[in-house]
């Protein structure tokens, strides 16, 4: 079979699609994939990740499944032109139509997916997403030194990864640093915003900004080294924000020991191999922070934890479900 991927989405840590078709080829070589838009009305089934399918892949009548990460123009209507709403809505319906199958990333994702667009929930499936490649060795020493001196990185931090954007309390950790060891420092790594310079003042007005330190331009390559140097990952993003379900994965993957705000899709995520706290509460982030940087045998238990859950996401997980899905169309 010769199964057409999307050419998005393209993000800063790479081409996901291609990162998909060289899983899919590795565990299922039997079948070709192709990430060529050219190609795309030459192929036996296409699987798109954009709110449109191809014009060739309609008028081939190929049979298609399409990747829904988001609804975010009917959940946050206020960032978005009517215009903009209105030929979304119509581009997703109508993709959604066609396709034969559609896949969501969480539970609570497909509920939405079904109950905003009145989709079939028979046809949704709840696939995770590939997270970022996890080398089979550990990086060498050298190299964690080079990635520490290259971002200047302190001897022991909490990692934050992941948007970089209101309701994923941020500052909750930030105000946990006075209550911690002076040696542990915080690296915040996403894309520069409005938000991320708003962080920058509030450690500054705290007498924090020395423990702080922001990764704007992460090179894809050096994520293995981040989860290795840091002692700790959070992420606490509340039920509000329009959060990512993959850098849970990814540090779950790495077998780095983690904080997470108790909602659902961070459960549904990492289940019982993680701490959880209420973001809202600063005691209870204090609390496990110190803990998850200090109880030893803590630590222990969740690696061992993480390591059984990160079974449910390997890149051989995911392909054996895409799979699934692909040959029963």
């Amino acid at each position: 079979m010769k199964i057409g991927l999307d050419t998005a989405p393209v993000t800063s840590r790479g081409n996901y699609c291609r990162h998909l078709a060289d899983v899919l080829a590795h565990y299922a070589p039997e079948h070709e994939y192709v990430v060529d838009t050219k190609r795309h009305g030459d192929v036996d089934l296409f699987h798109g990740f954009s709110f449109s399918l191809p014009l060739s892949v309609h008028l081939g009548r190929v049979p298609a499944v399409m990747t829904v990460p988001n609804l975010n123009f009917l959940r946050y209507p206020h960032l978005y032109s009517l215009s903009e709403r209105l030929i979304a809505l119509r581009l997703y319906r109508r993709a959604l139509r066609q396709a034969q199958r559609v896949i969501t990333v969480s539970t609570p994702a497909r509920e939405e997916l079904s109950e905003r667009l009145s989709i079939d929930p028979s046809k949704i499936e709840v696939v995770m997403p590939l997270a970022a490649r996890v080398p089979q060795e550990p990086p060498a020493r050298a190299e964690l030194e080079h990635t520490r001196r290259k971002y200047g990185l302190p001897e022991q931090f909490i990692l934050m990864l992941g948007t970089v954007e209101p309701h994923h309390n941020h500052e909750a950790v930030l105000d946990a640093l006075a209550a911690l060891d002076s040696n542990v420092g915080v690296v915040v790594c996403g894309r520069r915003t409005v938000y991320s310079d708003f962080l920058l003042r509030y450690a500054r007005e705290r007498h924090l900004a020395a423990r702080v330190d922001f990764i704007y331009e992460l090179t894809p390559a050096d994520l293995p080294a981040l989860f290795c140097m840091a002692r700790v990952f959070a992420y606490l993003p509340d039920v509000r924000s329009e959060a990512s379900i993959v850098p849970v994965v990814e540090a779950l993957r790495a077998g780095l020991p983690m904080v997470l705000s108790d909602t659902r899709l961070n459960r549904e995520a990492a289940g019982n191999a993680a701490a959880y706290v209420n973001p809202e509460a600063p005691g209870e982030v204090v609390a496990a922070l110190e803990n998850a940087l200090c109880d030893e045998s803590w630590r222990q238990t969740m690696r061992q934890r993480e390591r059984r859950r990160a079974e449910l996401f390997s890149e051989y997980a995911v392909a054996e479900r895409l799979m699934q899905i692909y040959t029963s169309l």
